[in-house]
């Protein structure tokens, strides 16, 4: 007979984990036992190191594809601030390349007398290219340090933000090719040809090369505030240096090697032959187009992923 006195629970140590487990004995004949029952460590929850599992070039361009929504509501975030509470929205950001374009056909037709068929035609294709590279190498130096509460409220891959610039300056630029290209080659009587083919693939080169840029710029940019002044002073510089308002083929010797060395001279000088020349961009330039854009995704990701985890701390 049971002695109804004794406990029917009485607590166990555990050797293996230190901890009392409690052990049910029968209080009555034929009843069902029951086992004893373990908090096991491993069922507590665990925190993610993210610092100790740094991710490379690789894993950085997947994490931007895994969070590609956002990338596109950035994108489309900055479009419709731009031109909120616009009367003519979109065609502001015609009036720029106008103004410049009515600039240098007064100063070199007028003023300079130079008589080049079609030079409006043939300046428009690398001013427009040279905008598009500049305002998003520009923007894109702030990425970082003008978003530091987005940055310390919610992770997320870092490189979203200087590459959603990059995509929002392309989207102008492809906004603003779709109105004034087939315009431009009506006036100048230009005909549609097969090597005008390969601008969609040197326009996707020259993003590539841009986005390298831009990180590059916004990390640097974290870390020492005077990067984004130098790039203001340096793009300037650098207009000149590309073959944008003279044609490449006119120089010569050393100056003609450095000229064709500038990041953004074999993009501009294939726009020039697929538009200009309707020719097929040389193989020199197909190259140095293709290397530059590699070279520069490749540093520029690799970097990110190397200091991502810590630029909240740079912010």
């Amino acid at each position: 007979m049971t002695d109804p006195t004794r406990p029917a629970f009485r607590p166990e140590p555990d050797a293996a984990s230190g901890r009392e487990a409690c052990s049910v004995r029968p209080q009555a004949e034929g009843e069902q036992d029951v086992r004893s029952v373990r908090l096991q460590a491993d069922d507590q929850p665990r925190l993610v190191n993210r610092a100790a599992a740094r991710s490379g070039m690789y894993r950085t361009l997947l994490e931007i594809a895994s969070y590609r929504h956002l990338l596109r509501n950035l994108v489309l975030k900055e479009l419709k601030l731009k031109y909120r509470g616009s009367v003519l929205g979109f065609v502001w950001s015609l009036g720029n390349p106008l103004l410049m374009i009515a600039v240098y056909t007064i100063a070199f037709t007028y003023i300079l007398r130079l008589r080049t068929p079609g030079f409006v035609f043939y300046v428009m294709l690398g001013i427009l290219a040279w905008t598009f590279f500049t305002n998003a190498i520009s923007m894109s130096a702030g990425a970082i340090v003008d978003n530091g509460a987005l940055l310390r409220a919610v992770w997320f891959p870092r490189a979203i933000l200087p590459a959603a610039t990059v995509f929002f300056n392309l989207a102008q630029y492809l906004l603003t090719i779709v109105v004034f290209l087939p315009i431009m080659m009506a006036i100048y009587g230009v005909r549609p040809a097969a090597p005008m083919l390969a601008y969609p693939v040197f326009l996707v080169l020259q993003t590539g090369l841009t986005i390298g840029i831009a990180l590059v710029a916004a990390v640097g940019t974290a870390y020492y505030r005077d990067v984004r002044h130098f790039i203001d002073v340096a793009l300037p510089m650098l207009f000149w240096v590309t073959p944008i308002v003279y044609e490449l083929s006119l120089l010569s010797g050393r100056v003609h090697r450095v000229i064709a060395l500038m990041p953004m001279s074999p993009y501009v000088s294939a726009y020039h032959d697929v538009f200009y020349y309707t020719r097929w961009p040389s193989a020199g330039t197909w190259a140095a187009a293709t290397i530059y854009a590699a070279a520069s995704l490749a540093i520029g990701l690799t970097l990110m992923a190397r200091v991502q985890d810590r630029l909240t701390e740079r912010v």
